[in-house]
C-alpha cells in the first residue's frame, strides 16, 4: 500500500472517529437541553413571584393604616425586661475556636476523653484529616467502649456523594465500622453542617470541616466550643432524628431545594454530574445498541454444543445473560463483539480468548481468569472483576467505569487509554502495566502494588493511591501525568519520574521523594508536609520545599525529633547530621553515611542498618532494640546507655566504642570487633560473642580483657 493510500486510510479512520464523537455529543447535548427545560419550568412554576404580589399588598395596607395615625403621636411604655437570674446560676462555658489547628486540638481530645458517645457532623471525609493517626485515635476511643456516630455527605454532591477526593477517608471510615460493629457507624445525612458532641461534657460547632483538613491548612474558620447542657441535648436530639438517606432521597431533596435555595451552593456539584453524563450517555448506547441486536439470543446449552463440537469462532454472537460460571474456554475462541451483557462469568477460566469490541457491561467476572485475553475497545463498564486474573491482558481502549477491580491482577495488562473513571483497583497488582493516557479520574488504587507501573499522561485527578506498594528499584513513572488532587499520601515515590505532571492540590504528605524527578511539575498548592527530599531530587526552579514543611536530608542538616519511621533511606548521606530524638523505627538505612551524626536519644528498634556507617556518631540512649547492623561502622561511636537488646550486629565494627550502662543482653555479636571497647556497667547476658574480637575491651566488672 503506497503513502497516499495509507494517509487516506488514516484520515478517513479519523473521520469516522469523529462522527461517533458527534452522536455521542449529540445525545449529551439533547440531555443538558431536557434538564434546562424541566428546571425552566420549575422555576416558572414557583409560589414566590404570588407571594412577593400578597407581601406587596400588605405593605401597602399597612402603609395607609399608619398614614392616619401619623397625627396621633403616642409613647408605648414597656415594662422592663426581666433577665434570667436562671442562666447566671449555672456555670456555662462558651470559648471561641480559631482556625484549623485549634479545632484539630478540640478533635483530638474529644478522642481522647469521650467515655459514652461522641457523635461528630462533617459533610466530607478527606484523607488530609482522616490520617493515620486519627485512624489510630478513632480505634482507641472506641476500645474504651465508647460509641461514636459520624454524619456525612453532601446534599449538593448528588450522585457524587461518596466519590471523589472529598470523600477519599470512606473506605478506612466503612473498614473501622466492619471492626466495630455495634459501636462506629456512619450515617449518610446529605449536610452541611460542622459539630461535635463529646459525651454530655461539651460541644463544638462552627465552620470548622473536622473531617476534612489537618491542623497544617491556614484557612481561617471559626465557632464556639460550649458546655451549655441544652446545646448539647439539642445537637444530639437533631442527630439522632436525622433519617439516614439513599440515592433517591438525595436526589428528590436536592431538585426540591434548587428550587427555592441559592442554586451557587450546587453549581460544582452539578458541574461534576454534567462531566459524567457523556460517561453515562457512553454505556447507556452500548446498551441501546444490545437491546437492538438482530442477532437472536443463544442459549447457553447451544452454545456450548457448539463449541465441545469445535466450533471456535463466534464473532457477534448475543450471549446476554447468560450463565456461563466455571465455564473453561481454550485459548484462540474468537468472541469479538459478541453481546454478553450482564452475564454470569465467575470463575471462568478464559485465557487468551478474543473479547475485542465485546459487551461486558455488568457482567459478574469474579475470581476468573483472563490472562492473555483481548478486551481491546470492550465495554467492561460497571463489572465485577474482583480477585480476578487478567495478566498480560489486552485493555486497550476498554470501558472500564465503575468497574470493580479489587484485589484483580493486571500484572503486564495494556490499559493504554483505558477509561476507569471510578473504578476500584483497591490492592490490584498493577505491576509493569501500561496505564499510558488511561483515565483514572476519581479511580481507587489503595493498597495497589505499582512496581514498574507506567502511568505516563494518564489523568488520576482526585485519584485515591494511600498505601500504594512502590519500590524504587521498580520505580512508577507519571511523566505528564494528571494527579491533581490525588492522594499519594505516605507513599513511597523514591526515584519517581513525575516530569511535567499535574499535581496541583495533591496531598504528597509523608512521600519519600528522594531522588525523584519533579522538574517542570505543576505544584500550585501541593500538600508535602512530612515529605522528604535530598539534594539529588528534582523539583521545578525557584521551588523551595522546605517552604511548604518537607525535610531535606543532606548532610550537616539540623532535624531533631524529625519522624522518618518505615522510610527507605538506604543509601542516603547525612554525615554530621543533628537527628536527636529523631523517630527511625523500621527505617531501612543499609549503606547510608551516618558519621558523626547525632542521634542521642533516637528511636532506631527494628530499623535496618546494615552494611551503614556509624563512626563516631553520637549514639546515646539510643532504642536499638531488635534493629540490624549486620557489617555496620560502629568505630568509636557512643553508645552509653543504648539499648541493643537482640540487636543483629554480626561483623559489626565496634572498636574503642563507647558501651557504658549498654544493654546488649540477646544481642548477636558473632565475628563482631569490639576491641578497645568500653562495657563498664553493659548488661550482656545471653548475648551472642562467638569469635568476638575483645582485645583490651573493658568488660562490665571493669576487667580489662587480654
Amino acid at each position: 500500500m503506497s503513502q497516499q493510500e495509507l494517509d487516506l486510510s488514516s484520515l478517513s479512520a479519523r473521520v469516522l472517529q469523529l462522527e461517533e464523537n458527534q452522536v455521542v455529543l449529540k445525545r449529551y447535548i439533547a440531555k443538558l437541553k431536557q434538564q434546562l427545560q424541566s428546571h425552566e419550568q420549575l422555576f416558572n412554576d414557583r409560589s414566590e413571584p404570588r407571594q412577593l404580589e400578597s407581601l406587596m399588598e400588605q405593605v401597602a395596607t399597612i402603609q395607609q393604616r399608619l398614614n392616619l395615625e401619623i397625627g396621633e403621636k403616642s409613647i408605648i411604655s414597656e415594662p422592663p425586661i426581666e433577665l434570667d437570674t436562671q442562666a447566671e446560676k449555672l456555670d456555662v462555658l462558651a470559648q471561641l475556636i480559631f482556625d484549623r489547628p485549634h479545632s484539630r486540638a478540640v478533635l483530638i481530645e474529644a478522642l481522647s476523653v469521650a467515655q459514652e458517645r461522641l457523635i461528630i457532623v462533617c459533610p466530607w471525609l478527606n484523607c488530609n484529616s482522616i490520617n493515620d493517626e486519627l485512624l489510630q485515635k478513632f480505634r482507641d476511643c472506641l476500645n474504651r467502649g465508647c460509641l461514636i456516630d459520624i454524619g456525612w455527605g453532601y446534599l449538593g454532591d448528588r450522585q457524587n456523594i461518596g466519590k471523589g477526593w472529598r470523600y477519599n477517608a470512606l473506605a478506612d471510615l466503612q473498614e473501622l465500622e466492619g471492626e466495630y460493629p455495634d459501636q462506629f457507624r456512619l450515617k449518610l445525612l446529605g449536610t452541611h453542617e460542622n459539630f461535635l458532641v463529646c459525651d454530655s461534657s461539651f460541644a463544638m460547632l462552627g465552620s470548622h470541616n473536622l473531617l476534612t483538613n489537618s491542623d497544617q491548612s491556614a484557612e481561617k474558620e471559626v465557632g464556639i466550643r460550649t458546655n451549655d447542657c441544652q446545646t448539647l441535648k439539642q445537637l444530639i436530639e437533631r442527630f439522632d432524628s436525622s433519617e439516614v438517606l439513599d440515592e433517591q432521597e438525595i436526589e428528590r431533596r436536592f431538585v426540591a431545594s434548587s428550587d427555592y435555595l441559592d442554586r451557587g451552593d450546587y453549581l460544582e456539584g452539578l458541574a461534576e454530574d454534567t462531566e459524567d453524563i457523556a460517561l453515562e450517555d457512553s454505556c447507556e448506547d452500548v446498551e441501546d445498541e444490545s437491546e437492538e441486536c438482530l442477532e437472536p439470543v443463544v442459549s447457553v446449552e447451544d452454545f456450548w454444543l457448539r463449541y465441545t463440537e469445535g466450533e471456535r469462532d463466534f464473532t457477534g454472537i448475543n450471549l446476554a445473560g447468560a450463565d456461563l460460571s466455571g465455564k473453561s474456554l481454550t485459548s484462540g475462541v474468537n468472541l469479538s463483539n459478541a453481546n454478553l451483557n450482564k452475564a454470569n462469568l465467575r470463575s471462568v477460566n478464559w485465557q487468551s480468548v478474543n473479547l475485542s469490541g465485546a459487551n461486558l457491561k455488568g457482567a459478574d467476572m469474579r475470581d476468573a481468569r483472563f490472562d492473555g485475553t483481548n478486551f481491546s475497545a470492550a465495554n467492561l463498564c460497571g463489572v465485577n472483576l474482583s480477585k480476578a486474573s487478567l495478566s498480560s491482558a489486552n485493555l486497550t481502549q476498554a470501558n472500564l467505569v465503575n468497574a470493580n477491580l479489587s484485589q484483580a491482577t493486571l500484572s503486564s495488562a495494556n490499559l493504554n487509554q483505558a477509561n476507569l473513571v471510578n473504578a476500584n483497583l483497591a490492592q490490584a497488582n498493577l505491576q509493569s502495566a501500561n496505564l499510558e493516557k488511561a483515565n483514572l479520574r476519581k479511580a481507587s488504587l489503595r493498597a495497589a502494588q505499582l512496581f514498574y507501573t507506567n502511568f505516563t499522561e494518564a489523568n488520576l485527578n482526585g485519584a485515591n493511591l494511600s498505601g500504594a506498594r512502590t519500590r524504587q528499584d521498580y520505580p512508577t513513572k507519571f511523566t505528564s501525568a494528571n494527579l491533581g488532587q490525588a492522594n499519594l499520601s505516605g507513599l513511597n515515590l523514591r526515584k519517581v519520574d513525575m516530569i511535567n505532571a499535574d499535581l496541583t492540590n495533591a496531598n504528597l504528605s509523608k512521600t519519600n521523594l528522594l531522588e525523584a524527578n519533579l522538574d517542570g511539575a505543576n505544584l500550585k498548592g501541593v500538600q508535602l508536609q512530612g515529605a522528604i527530599c535530598n539534594e539529588a531530587t528534582l523539583f521545578p526552579t525557584e521551588f523551595e520545599p522546605v517552604t511548604t514543611g518537607a525535610y531535606l536530608l543532606a548532610p550537616d542538616v539540623s532535624l531533631p525529633n524529625v519522624d522518618l519511621s518505615g522510610k527507605q533511606l538506604s543509601g542516603v548521606n547525612l554525615k554530621g547530621a543533628d537527628l536527636q530524638g529523631a523517630n527511625l523505627s523500621s527505617a531501612q538505612l543499609n549503606s547510608s553515611d551516618l558519621r558523626d551524626v547525632n542521634l542521642s536519644g533516637a528511636k532506631l528498634q527494628g530499623a535496618t542498618l546494615d552494611s551503614t556507617n556509624l563512626s563516631r556518631a553520637n549514639l546515646r540512649q539510643v532504642n536499638l532494640n531488635d534493629a540490624r547492623l549486620q557489617s555496620a561502622d560502629l568505630t568509636t561511636a557512643d553508645l552509653t546507655e543504648a539499648d541493643l537488646r537482640q540487636a543483629y550486629l554480626y561483623g559489626a565494627q565496634l572498636r574503642g566504642a563507647d558501651l557504658i550502662s549498654a544493654d546488649l543482653r540477646a544481642a548477636n555479636l558473632t565475628n563482631a570487633d569490639l576491641s578497645g571497647a568500653n562495657l563498664t556497667n553493659a548488661k550482656i547476658g545471653g548475648a551472642n560473642l562467638q569469635s568476638a574480637q575483645l582485645t583490651g575491651a573493658i568488660m562490665p566488672d571493669g576487667s580489662t580483657h587480654e
